[in-house]
């Protein structure tokens, strides 16, 4: 699982963090999540699984205003919801 390798590599086995969860895979409930976060709270126990709470792309828009040098976190709520709105009304909900 690549989670417990990140976990590794960056010793994060003591720390509390979140794995976030996306895509809709996970959308299968807890016949898939709870042997999932079982084998990563096993290697770090701190872990907590979170779903994305925001459109993927948003991220994307960050990592790019960052590069550009645009102050990306004071722009994050607004991506959100302009993000969602256009999901929306485009029917692919958010």
């Amino acid at each position: 699982m690549l989670v417990i390798s990140v976990v590794r590599q960056l010793s994060f086995q003591k720390l509390d963090f979140e794995v976030v969860l996306i895509g809709s895979m996970f959308e299968g409930g807890a016949l898939l999540t709870d042997p999932m976060r079982q084998t990563i709270h096993n290697e770090a126990p701190g872990a907590r699984l979170v779903r994305l709470a925001a459109p993927p792309v948003v991220g994307a828009a960050v990592l790019g205003m960052q590069m550009a040098g645009i102050d990306a976190p004071a722009q994050r709520a607004r991506l959100i919801q302009s993000t969602a709105e256009l999901l929306k009304a485009a029917g692919k909900g958010a």
